[in-house]
């Protein structure tokens, strides 16, 4: 492993130690929120409904004015490939995984605790493709800021100009997340975390473009077409194909594939049974 990928692979790991140690801080919140699962999802629920109901003010994917990142898909997902860089040495003929994730969502945070360092695994051996979904659903948790879709839009910039750091970025939103009806992070903000995270200045200063901003909210509604339930959503295409893909259902309650991807070790186990 070179020095480069040591040293962005040290700065993950502080990010994710971080990250780990805020969870267990909040332990206490985090479970109730996990055990009463039906409160969080119909919190979660109530955002995509919001979400929906106002789906015709959206311009679609590609509208004139959106500056999408130069390696997500028609369907919003971002790439990241063996070396960690967005849009460089993606695998071929795997399981394609997307991951749809709010940086306001502590579940979504619980869910990066428990399987990022797998998907990372797995994605750097060659056996999968990840598409990462940065997604603005819970815009109404933050007290009138736009956290969902200024973070959102944030990681998309980063993803086009620094695709190296993207990864870094997105473990540092999480481990600094935070509360929902809180007015989240501001611009500064997210702008010294990019920076911590590798980010060079001169992008670190563009985060806040609204064109990315408005990719963002394009590509939630994009991912509502989609079948996305809300946060987190995990699809996995077998075939390596999205048309192929189902959405993982880790609650039981229809005919999707039950995988509790909230226990370690469930998803990378559904995924490799695949064959």
């Amino acid at each position: 492993m070179s020095s480069k990928n040591s040293k962005a692979n040290d700065a993950r790991a502080a990010a994710k130690a971080q990250a780990q140690a805020q969870v267990r801080a909040q332990e206490r919140r985090t479970m109730l929120m996990i055990v009463a699962g039906s409160i969080v999802g119909l919190a979660i629920f109530g955002g995509l409904i919001f979400f929906i109901i106002n789906q015709g003010k959206v311009e679609p994917l590609g509208t004139e004015g959106a500056t999408a990142p130069a390696a997500a898909d028609a369907t919003g997902g971002i790439p990241v490939g063996t070396t960690g860089v967005v849009g460089e040495d993606l695998a071929t003929d795997v399981p394609r995984v997307d991951v749809y994730l709010d940086f306001m969502c502590p579940i979504c945070n619980v869910f990066e605790q428990t399987n990022a360092e797998e998907l990372d695994a797995m994605r750097e051996a060659g056996e999968i493709q990840v598409y990462y979904h940065p997604i603005s659903i819970l815009d109404r948790y933050s007290s009138g800021t736009d956290y969902s879709t200024r973070s959102a839009g944030a990681a998309g910039v980063v993803a086009h100009l620094a695709p190296e750091a993207y990864l870094d970025f997105t473990a540092a939103m999480f481990a600094n997340q935070p509360e929902e009806n809180s007015e989240g992070l501001s611009d500064a903000q997210i702008e010294q975390i990019a920076i911590d995270a590798g980010v060079p200045e001169e992008v670190a200063a563009s985060l806040a473009d609204d064109g990315m901003k408005k990719w963002a909210t394009a590509a939630t509604e994009q991912a509502s077409v989609d079948g996305m339930r809300g946060t987190p959503t995990v699809r996995v295409s077998a075939t390596g194909d999205f048309a192929d893909g189902v959405i993982l259902n880790e609650q039981g309650n229809d005919d999707a594939p039950v995988v509790d991807y909230f226990t370690a070790g469930e998803l990378r186990a559904y995924i490799e049974s695949l064959g």
